[in-house]
């Protein structure tokens, strides 16, 4: 189960998802800095930060699709709180912008009031801090 929880710390509204496809990633966000002196030395500097860069992709139906359109609507410039598939909590925000919701599959025969059969792939950029 993958959940994301919105606005952080005071949380309002809370979606599950899916677990992500098998590409999820997960990036360091290191800069390294190159300074010359007066006198030609070279020195190089890593600035490192705690915050990493996170990638998933979902394969969900239309109406979990619009579900999580309703909650990145409300809260895409707020802090979320994401619980990952593989229980890591991480605080950040969203960096996808805008997000793309594309229709994979076709939809059956309607059974009333539902749409049945399509499926929506997103991917979502998350930076954030891993809690404990």
């Amino acid at each position: 189960m993958f959940t994301i929880k919105a606005p952080y710390p005071r949380i309002e509204t809370t979606t599950v998802l899916p677990n992500p496809r098998f590409s999820d990633g997960e990036g360091l966000l290191h800069t390294v800095i190159r300074k010359l002196a007066t006198d030609g030395t070279k020195y190089t500097y890593v600035k490192t930060r705690d915050r990493k860069k996170l990638m998933w992709t979902f394969r969900l139906t239309r109406n979990k699709s619009l579900e999580l359109r309703a909650f990145i609507l409300a809260y895409a410039a707020s802090t979320i709180q994401v619980v990952d598939h593989n229980q890591r909590v991480w605080v950040g925000n969203f960096l996808s912008n805008p997000f793309e919701f594309d229709t994979e599959s076709r939809a059956a025969p309607a059974i009333s009031p539902m749409p049945r059969g399509e499926s929506v792939m997103i991917e979502i950029e998350f930076e954030g801090v891993e809690h404990a």
